[in-house]
């Protein structure tokens, strides 16, 4: 994280000197792009005084083919490794922009969606009450 962590906007300051702590993490969402749970720890930390732990951001200059070539072979490491090198970032937001850029790279073919899981092809369930009836059938008039 960098020592100079941003401001919080003004309408967020406005909400929050109101009383209105959800509309001061809504502006902040709005002003941000940053998830609710983030807002609110962020809120919360500014409420009690603490330091704002803005979450770790991707770094703003585009990766070099050293890094790309380091991901496709997939050595996460290296490509830590590298992005340190080239753009001063510190271990953990390196390691945390190359695993946003790796669950990014993936290909939507190889992620199921919830239709694509339903509507798989799998042995219905009742094929298979009805093998089970047969057996029992089965067993029982062979007796």
């Amino acid at each position: 994280m960098s020592d100079t962590a941003p401001q919080l906007p003004a309408e967020v300051l406005e909400a929050l000197q109101r009383g209105d702590k959800i509309a001061a993490i809504k502006h902040l969402r709005a002003a941000t792009d940053l998830d609710l749970k983030d807002a609110k720890d962020i809120i919360e930390a500014h409420l009690s005084g603490k330091p704002i732990p803005w979450p770790p951001t991707a770094p703003l200059a585009p990766l070099t083919d050293s890094v790309m070539t380091a991901l496709q072979k997939g050595n996460k490491i290296e490509a830590i490794r590298i992005l340190r090198e080239q753009t001063g970032l510190g271990l953990k937001e390196a390691k945390d922009a190359v695993e946003a850029l790796s669950l990014d790279a993936r290909s939507p073919t190889n992620r199921l969606s919830p239709a694509a899981v339903k509507d798989s092809p799998s042995i219905p369930w009742w094929l298979v009450l009805a093998a089970v009836a047969g057996l029992a059938a089965y067993y029982f008039f062979n007796q």
